[in-house]
């Protein structure tokens, strides 16, 4: 069985391909993710409904970042009072 999967050795599934890892640290790298997204939807190289949820991911990872930034600034804030 030469495409057995490392996980079930007997089947004859092909084993997954390692992902390209992306890097999402911020708001800023988020909506260049976004952007190459619909970059590769409107190239009709990414499915539409597959990008559509991909972007829903990005747009809260997003979100959470930008909800952080803001309780670090109000923090701080805080403190000088």
């Amino acid at each position: 069985m030469a495409n057995a999967s490392p996980i079930w050795p007997n089947s004859d599934t092909p084993a997954p391909q390692p992902q390209k890892r992306i890097k999402i640290s911020n708001a800023s790298d988020c909506r260049i993710e976004l952007t190459r997204l619909y970059r590769e939807m409107r190239n009709g190289k990414l499915d539409i409904q597959d990008g559509s949820r991909l972007a829903n991911v990005v747009m809260l990872i997003q979100r959470s970042y930008i909800e952080t930034a803001l309780e670090d600034r109000v923090a701080a804030l805080e403190s000088e009072a």
